[in-house]
């Protein structure tokens, strides 16, 4: 016998990152539009009574549903949250996410997760919330009877206008710190596939599928309109993946935003599409920082590793550009890429000194689950296949190789000086990079030195910073305070 579709209770678990996540508050409108509640609970890591205050809340929410919006990273810690929630009460779990579409799977064979919706959620989470007994739902695997039913993808939803506004109050409420800066998308996709990234996969899981689309102008100023009648927010981030790539688009889009949002705002861009004219909109329309992915200064690595097009003369020209306008502009340095070696690294820095952005963040690659630079990393013997089924399994770890590389004292003097690059003179940085002075950086205490500094160039980065410092604060007061709460509250043996 189905459930009847009255209203059901869907009670969201989430990692307190210092953002919140767009999916979750679009699926929770979407809910909300079609009859239901919703409700979010955060786990800050450094939470100490987060399973007893998770517990109240599930007594006093009662939910139909737990769901989990999972990332690898945060595979491990959504399972063992859900064996304990089971280990009290049998609510039905749900796991989505983008692990969960890699990596169905191995999800769906765990006995504490009863239902995994595959790819984009929101018709998929109404038709299983309101027919849970069904095994036919598209985006959908649910077991029963020890058998396991696994769904085919449905189309790509492609008119973004249908979709509701995301419920921002799902996470202002939890998490009121996240409240000066308005987080909003004006599409889904990337026009590319790099190789390490969620993208690579989801292109090849929805190949035949439109998997770049945009809302419309319109669309994105309605909700940009409701956010400023509420005068609370501060910033505008737009989370796009290339927030630059059509112009014809931008044009229409700041004609409005300029005269009636005229926020200072954040975004992504590519190379290939900076332009003077895309830079000139941007910088008109109040953009203050344009974070653009280099990953490598290596043409090699970047060609035939990352699967990336864009050419080190391409990336001199879009950086030029945008420092002749007055954008701060970030770049983001992937090491532990495939192949490269730290004489690599020495010879191409260069390019850094170069070009000199006004930010460099690093990272080290991961590896993803199903992504194109699995293959490449097992073929040129970076990883193994432990390795790889560690992935799938959430289990986040560096093989023997990169770990050898990330203990390489060269590279860790490397990774200090590329933070330094954007402050020094050009001249001082190619007198420390040719006579391999940049050994001297042997901390990495100093290194958020050049981002604040860089930061009190201009009043509207001074506030970014400043906003920054507060919200880590607040969040760090917050979470002490719900600990003071709960310390002594009583976990019941067993929920009834």
């Amino acid at each position: 016998m189905e459930f009847s579709t009255k209203s059901k209770k869907v009670l969201f678990v989430f990692p307190a990152y210092d953002h919140e996540s767009l999916g979750l508050e679009v699926l929770s409108a979407s809910l909300k539009k079609a009859g239901h509640s919703a409700d979010l609970i955060l786990n800050h890591p450094d939470e100490k009574y987060f399973k007893k205050r998770l517990i109240k809340r599930i007594l006093d929410f009662k939910p139909d549903f737990i769901g989990f919006s999972v990332m690898t990273d945060d595979y491990l810690w959504a399972c063992e949250t859900s064996k304990f929630i089971k280990s009290f009460k049998d609510i039905p779990i749900i796991f989505g996410g983008i692990q969960a579409t890699s990596c169905t799977d191995e999800v769906i064979s765990n006995s504490f997760v009863d239902y995994a919706v595959v790819g984009e959620a929101e018709e998929a989470l109404i038709e299983l919330i309101e027919n849970p007994k069904r095994t036919n739902i598209k985006n959908v695997w649910s077991k029963k009877n020890n058998k396991i039913y696994k769904n085919p993808l449905r189309p790509l939803i492609q008119d973004l206008d249908s979709i509701p506004f995301p419920d921002k109050g799902l996470f202002l409420k939890e998490a009121p710190y996240l409240g000066e800066i308005y987080y909003i998308m004006t599409g889904r996709g990337c026009p590319y596939a790099c190789t390490y990234c969620f993208n690579n996969y989801m292109r090849k899981a929805y190949k035949g599928c439109k998997w770049l689309r945009r809302r419309s102008v319109e669309n994105v100023m309605e909700e940009l309109r409701l956010m400023k009648k509420k005068n609370m927010y501060k910033m505008v981030l737009f989370g796009d993946d290339v927030f630059t790539y059509d112009v014809n688009w931008l044009r229409e889009f700041f004609k409005y935003y300029t005269k009636e949002i005229n926020l200072p705002f954040k975004s992504l861009g590519h190379t290939a599409f900076i332009t003077p004219e895309i830079v000139s909109l941007l910088k008109k329309g109040g953009c203050i920082r344009l974070q653009i992915g280099v990953q490598t200064p290596s043409e090699r690595i970047r060609r035939d590793i990352c699967k990336r097009n864009d050419t080190n003369k391409m990336i001199y020209e879009a950086i030029k550009e945008i420092k002749k306008q007055g954008i701060m502009v970030q770049i983001d340095h992937m090491f532990g890429l495939p192949t490269e070696s730290a004489k690599e690294y020495r010879e191409s820095m260069g390019f850094y000194i170069d070009i000199k952005p006004h930010y460099i963040s690093d990272f080290w690659l991961q590896y993803y689950p199903n992504t194109d630079i699995i293959n490449v990393g097992l073929s040129c013997g970076d990883i193994d296949n432990k390795l790889v089924n560690d992935t799938i399994k959430g289990k986040v770890n560096y093989s023997e190789v990169i770990l050898k590389r990330k203990q390489d004292k060269e590279i860790l003097a490397m990774s200090r000086f590329i933070k330094w690059i954007p402050l020094l003179p050009r001249g001082v940085s190619w007198i420390i990079l040719k006579n391999n002075l940049y050994r001297i950086f042997i901390s990495d205490k100093i290194n958020m030195i050049p981002y604040i500094l860089q930061h009190l160039k201009s009043p509207d980065l001074i506030k970014t910073a400043f906003r920054s410092y507060r919200r880590k604060k607040v969040t760090e007061k917050l979470y002490r305070n719900l600990d003071k709460k709960f310390a002594n509250f009583k976990i019941p043996k067993k929920l009834d």
